[in-house]
């Protein structure tokens, strides 16, 4: 299933997600998922902001001054602010981005951690947090991904059946429109036949997804340099991954897995608005259960987690934001990209969707879960369930379908 790398509890959540997808889900479950989903995106902002801090200070020999970040429009604006190189691709871009600010989604939401460099204030580099909705639509896409696999493999065995009742090879066979349809859907009913006899879970693969945080550090030759030789002495760190990007998207990216300070984790006990925020989405009822229930969650935690730290120039950097390799142009090019859109597809991505949703809403239980693999739903209803995590009666805390 899907093991998120910046987790503390990536087997737990893993094990969850693959009950839910074959509707194996209990109220139990409903309460283990909201915990681990709550505290883990509390810690995570807690480890990644205190390591993030360190590494600029590392790389830059003081501490940079830093700033949480909510929307696109504050990341982009400073990276466009006191350019430190100039040509002619950087300020054609730098003049679009003047002259059509609102062709560059500055609303994204975003939720980040700016650090920058004095005299003039100039982008130093970030730590972003990926948003709940977004891990939800990955980890979708890549169940999506090997349902989609597994229905064309079960097509082509078909198709071979057919072949061999014909008495003839597979590639000679000629298939109408109408017939492959018929056997992808068939495929498709096998496929959800096994996920109804919780035999699919139990064959998939691990997907790891890695870059729920992402560390960005804008850096030249000598910055690398220095990247390279603090990472070496760090025995917390170890390279999981590493990629060096070409083409539209150029850059240096690592896979990191970082050995969990449990100790600073533990004397992180939430408190003030994390607290409460924590207590309104059903966490605990109050501050001293809270208290406990963070303590036995850090216990259990795994002891490391998986992030990505992306290294890139100014000119890289601006691609990125406002340029070829524009994020939000990419997750819009992977949404409408989508190969397969079928039933499964469909009920896929709106239980991920709905599952991290009631993580993060006041709702702490439900009499079932709403949507089913076999389930057949307009998106009105999708609409209507995600409603109804907050459309509760005062001092109920519960949702009935």
């Amino acid at each position: 299933m899907i093991l998120l790398g910046s987790f503390l509890h990536r087997d737990e959540l893993d094990d969850l997600l693959g009950r839910a997808l074959e509707d194996r889900f209990t109220a139990a479950d409903a309460r283990r998922l909201k915990v681990i989903v709550n505290l883990n995106a509390y810690a995570a902002r807690t480890w990644s902001d205190a390591f993030a801090t360190e590494l600029f200070q590392a790389l830059h020999g003081v501490e940079l001054a830093c700033s949480p970040a909510t929307c696109k429009s504050a990341l982009k604006d400073l990276i466009v602010a006191n350019p430190p190189v100039h040509n002619r691709r950087v300020d054609e871009l730098l003049t679009r981005y003047a002259q059509f600010p609102e062709d560059f989604y500055r609303e994204t939401p975003y939720d980040g951690m700016i650090f920058t460099t004095d005299d003039p204030p100039r982008y130093g580099g970030s730590r972003r947090i990926k948003r709940v909705r977004r891990i939800a639509e990955k980890s979708a896409r890549r169940l999506v991904d090997y349902m989609y696999d597994q229905i064309r493999q079960r097509a082509d065995e078909l198709a071979s059946e057919r072949a061999r009742r014909l008495g003839i090879p597979k590639d000679q066979l000629i298939t109408p429109v109408e017939e492959m349809a018929a056997e992808f859907t068939h495929a498709e009913r096998r496929v959800l036949k096994s996920i109804r006899e919780h035999l699919f879970v139990a064959a998939m693969p691990h997907f790891h997804i890695d870059d729920v945080v992402g560390i960005r550090v804008l850096a030249d030759a000598d910055l690398a340099e220095r990247f390279d030789a603090w990472l070496g002495d760090r025995p917390d760190l170890s390279v999981v991954d590493e990629k060096r990007f070409s083409g539209d998207f150029v850059g240096r990216n690592m896979v990191l897995a970082y050995r969990l300070p449990l100790d600073r984790l533990r004397r992180a006990v939430p408190t003030g608005e994390h607290a409460d925020r924590l207590i309104s989405r059903g966490v605990a009822p109050d501050q001293a259960t809270l208290e406990a229930e963070y303590l036995r969650f850090v216990d259990g935690a795994e002891g490391h987690v998986r992030f990505e730290v992306l290294l890139i120039d100014y000119e890289q950097l601006l691609e990125s934001e406002i340029g070829r390799s524009m994020h939000e142009a990419h997750v819009l090019d992977q949404r409408e990209n989508q190969v397969y859109k079928g039933r499964l597809a469909t009920n896929v991505e709106a239980l991920m969707n709905w599952l991290f949703a009631f993580a993060l809403s006041p709702c702490t239980s439900f009499d079932e879960l709403p949507i089913r693999m076999r389930g057949t739903y307009l998106p009105d209803y999708f609409d209507r369930i995600h409603r109804r995590l907050y459309e509760l009666p005062h001092g109920q805390h519960g949702l009935t379908m």
